[in-house]
């Protein structure tokens, strides 16, 4: 009995995964979308830093960062 229900768990966590990288994929060109069009706007600003990360470091953890306010609900 115990046997069934590790293995359902471990099941659930696979399925949680499959989740995360579907969510991320959907949520990742919109994140990189979003990354251009700051670097875009920051070229006009001639007071603006040097971002310290590429673009798509960027929309990575932008993508992160939304996909743990989905899981979070």
């Amino acid at each position: 009995m115990m046997f069934s229900i590790e293995h359902g768990a471990a099941r659930g966590r696979q399925l949680e995964r499959v989740e995360m990288r579907l969510v991320f994929l959907i949520s990742y060109p919109l994140c990189l979308a979003a990354a251009m069009a700051g670097r875009i706007t920051r070229v006009f600003d001639r007071a603006g830093a040097r971002p310290a990360h590429s673009i798509f470091a960027e929309a990575r953890s932008s993508a992160h960062a939304a996909i743990g306010y989905a899981f979070n609900v």
